[in-house]
């Protein structure tokens, strides 16, 4: 699956491993927890903030109403839109309960620029 965040213009969509590590981390954004990309549940997403313009670097400029679409294996891509925004502490999980109502969400999770906290993008499937 893929990737892509229109407003933050990338290159090109960026490819979702399908686990994480920190070296894959360095590689790619990864899946950190949940569902499968575009499945019911809540696709939980990690990538570096490089505090550059590389992976989820600029995540933390998003604003409610952006668009992430995420394409899956069979090339069907889903347009998700970003509804919540806020900071957690590092280890605070609660961000990537399942508990969907049978909707498809996406969460993004990066750091903030001095690293202490993490943000977090709440997204669904805009319909």
């Amino acid at each position: 699956a893929t990737i892509n965040i229109p407003k933050l213009n990338w290159s090109e969509p960026y490819p979702i491993l399908d686990h994480w590590s920190d070296e894959l981390l360095k590689v790619s954004i990864c899946k950190f927890h949940g569902a499968n990309p575009n499945e019911v549940g809540n696709l939980c997403l990690v990538g570096h903030n490089w505090r550059n313009k590389r992976f989820f670097s600029k995540v933390p400029t998003l604003e409610v109403g952006d668009i992430v679409q995420i394409t899956g294996l069979n090339e069907k891509t889903i347009d998700y839109e970003v509804y919540d925004i806020h900071t957690v502490v590092e280890d605070d999980v609660s961000d990537t309960t399942q508990k969907t109502n049978g909707r498809r969400e996406v969460t993004l999770i990066t750091c903030t620029d001095d690293s202490q906290q993490r943000v977090i993008v709440k997204c669904k499937e805009k319909r």
